[in-house]
């Protein structure tokens, strides 16, 4: 009797641990279940219907009313958005070979003349007879004399490549303290503008003495602020010391500007489509801003050089003409200025496009003569609309005509006269 007893305990200890033996997700804790399956632990799952997804929790929805949602949703087609348009990019040209004996263009500075390097590069491609030499160290400038001296390396520079023009383009790296052997100043302080003159002057130096033509290329204007005025009061300390030696000052500031002289990062290129010029630091040029600022360059270039400008629709036939690009980054030809008051080369007071004989004037007894000379109107004609008498003579003479008289609008006939035929009486 016991060892049966025992028995149906045991079969009663297994059951439970086979059934709970199922998947981990089909059990369900604290849901309905009998004596035995509290009295064992057995976990059932859930009716179907009290299933509930997690997202459904708490949402105040019924059970599974989300996911019918989302599949609605999904049925429906998504609209695709129109692709934006491609930003249009500088296509390179390929650079020619040139001629033993062409004329070398060295190009100095930092990053910033690394890129108006490679412009010259492409503006000159197909002209064989100018070749580009890129010496631009990027990280370079005349603050850091500790990385790269330029006063005291440009004379190397110069005999070795012994280039026939020189294209400098520095500053953009120099917005820093400069050291000195009485110490470090802070940027644009009096002492700083000192030492930093010295060594443009040095630098220029090297090049008056060297004995080529010399190209300095203005700063352009950044998207800061401050770096844009520290960029315009470098062009004030480089204008006035190139010029003072000879150099040529090339400001290329309006045309990456707008009216106000502000930063723009799009506006025309050379062709004078619309394209983005400016890298998204506000520094840098993309390839069309590269071109463009070479343009400014070439142009200086090819004049001195005897090359002349490419032909082109705007080409100025006139020697005395010269082509410039507006705001709009078009070619167009400006001047030569002829004041039409001055008279002819070689010739004493006669006018420009004058002829040999002159116009004789109005005679002096003429109504022209006297409305425009003398200031005399003529008579206004009788009955004309500038007749302003007070009594114009066609009115006497009508009123002389007349037979009778005119009183408060009545017409008043002249009595007849006696004996004539036809006539009544007059009354007495």
């Amino acid at each position: 009797m016991l060892v049966r007893f025992l028995r149906a305990f045991a079969v009663l200890l297994v059951v439970p641990v086979l059934i709970g033996a199922g998947p981990a997700h089909a059990q369900f804790r604290g849901g309905p279940g009998g004596f035995l399956d509290r009295l064992f632990g057995i976990e059932r799952p859930p009716p179907r219907e009290m299933m509930v997804p997690p997202e459904d929790l708490g949402r105040g929805r019924p059970p599974g009313a989300q996911r019918r949602q989302d599949q609605g949703k999904a049925a429906q087609p998504r609209k695709k958005r129109p692709a934006a348009p491609a930003e249009p990019v500088y296509t390179a040209l390929e650079v020619l070979p040139k001629n033993p004996d062409a004329k070398k263009v060295m190009v100095v500075g930092d990053f910033v003349a690394d890129g108006l390097a490679w412009g010259l590069d492409q503006a000159f491609a197909e002209e064989p007879r100018l070749a580009v030499v890129n010496r631009a160290d990027s990280p370079s400038g005349f603050v850091r004399e500790d990385h790269f001296d330029w006063a005291g390396k440009i004379s190397e520079m110069l005999s070795s490549e012994k280039p026939d023009m020189v294209v400098v383009m520095i500053g953009a790296n120099d917005r820093q303290q400069i050291k000195t052997k009485d110490g470090r100043f802070a940027p644009r302080s009096e002492e700083w503008q000192k030492a930093y003159q010295q060594r443009v002057e040095r630098f220029l130096l090297a090049l008056q003495t060297y004995g080529k033509p010399v190209y300095w290329v203005g700063a352009p204007p950044m998207r800061s602020n401050d770096a844009s005025a520290d960029m315009a009061f470098l062009n004030t300390v480089f204008k006035s010391r190139v010029e003072a030696v000879g150099g040529n000052f090339i400001d290329v500031w309006d045309g990456f500007a707008d009216e106000s002289g502000k930063f723009v990062a799009r506006g025309p290129d050379v062709d004078g489509q619309t394209r983005l010029l400016r890298g998204n630091d506000g520094i840098n040029f993309t390839k069309s801003g590269r071109r463009k600022l070479a343009f400014f360059v070439e142009r200086d270039i090819r004049q001195d050089s005897g090359l002349g400008l490419p032909m082109s629709a705007a080409t100025p036939t006139n020697p005395n003409a010269t082509m410039e690009i507006g705001p709009d980054g078009k070619e167009r030809q400006v001047g030569p200025v002829v004041s039409l008051t001055d008279p002819e080369p070689g010739t004493e007071g006669k006018l420009i496009g004058a002829a040999d004989q002159r116009i004789p004037g109005p005679a002096a007894d003429s109504l022209q003569y006297k409305l425009t000379v003398e200031g005399q109107s003529p008579d206004a004609q009788p009955g004309r609309v500038d007749d302003f008498a007070w009594k114009p003579r066609h009115a006497e003479e009508e009123k002389a005509e007349a037979p009778g008289s005119i009183v408060d609008g009545i017409v008043i006939l002249p009595a007849p006269t006696a004996g004539v035929p036809g006539m009544a009486p007059a009354l007495r």
